[in-house]
């Protein structure tokens, strides 16, 4: 099994998974054997999607609850995620990427979203910068039907450990 996160300065910002770049390419470098082990590794939970916007992005999120999470507000007119055509007013977002710089090296990491507070959240979407050669920002969203649970349980493969660079340094 290949691992997405390494331990310490020496990996950070080499390998696979030093950019995400969307669900299907991140993915990609698992083996056929995962794939038929763990199917539901490899797609989204039901009544969840992913969307790659640029910024700005049009969207107004809301807090879910106070410090954790936000949701869909509504989508700025003619705004590009209004454009894109798949975000809904009440959807969760339950993913963003997230850009981080250590020294000369940098990761571009998809960080679930349900437990963090608004200014967090914020701040990966802002993090999201060309310098980091990201041309858009990747969310992923939860319908307002999705099973939580499900999508709990999905997001665990995409947390962070407490030691990586990407949270310590």
């Amino acid at each position: 099994m290949v691992m997405q996160h390494t331990i310490g300065w020496d990996g950070f910002g080499k390998g696979p998974f030093r950019f995400y770049g969307g669900f299907e390419s991140f993915m990609a470098v698992f083996p056929d054997e995962d794939r038929e082990l763990y199917p539901e590794m490899f797609r989204l939970p039901d009544g969840c999607y992913e969307v790659a916007l640029e910024r700005p992005l049009g969207i107004a999120f809301e807090e879910v609850q106070p410090g954790k999470g936000v949701l869909v507000d509504y989508l700025v007119e003619d705004g590009n995620a209004a454009r894109a055509g798949a975000i809904q007013a009440g959807d969760v977002l339950m993913a963003v990427t997230a850009c981080k710089e250590f020294g000369p090296r940098s990761e571009r990491k998809l960080l679930p979203a349900l437990d963090l507070d608004f200014d967090t959240i914020m701040g990966a979407i802002g993090s999201n910068q060309a310098r980091y050669q990201c041309r858009d920002v990747i969310l992923q969203f939860q319908r307002p039907t999705a099973d939580d649970a499900a999508v709990r349980e999905f997001l665990k493969f995409f947390e962070i450990p407490f030691n990586h660079v990407f949270r310590t340094g």
